[in-house]
């Protein structure tokens, strides 16, 4: 996270302001996050279905379970 300072014309911001723009940034942070992570766990579940279909097809271990 890049530091920067939060000036008003009399000076610097109060706590208040300076913590409410942390927080936003935070959120927004969190949200980038949050959509990585569920890309993240499609590409997962993705994956384990194709190794799914390849086990099957070689009659491995999940073509038994699946009848």
């Amino acid at each position: 996270m890049q530091v920067t300072k939060l000036k008003r014309a009399q000076g610097l911001a109060p706590v208040g302001s300076y913590l409410e723009a942390l927080a936003r940034d935070l959120r927004a942070a969190n949200e980038r996050q949050a959509q990585r992570q569920a890309a993240l766990d499609q590409e997962d579940r993705d994956l384990e279905a194709l190794y799914r279909q390849g086990s099957a097809a070689r009659g491995g271990i999940y073509a038994d379970a699946a009848a």
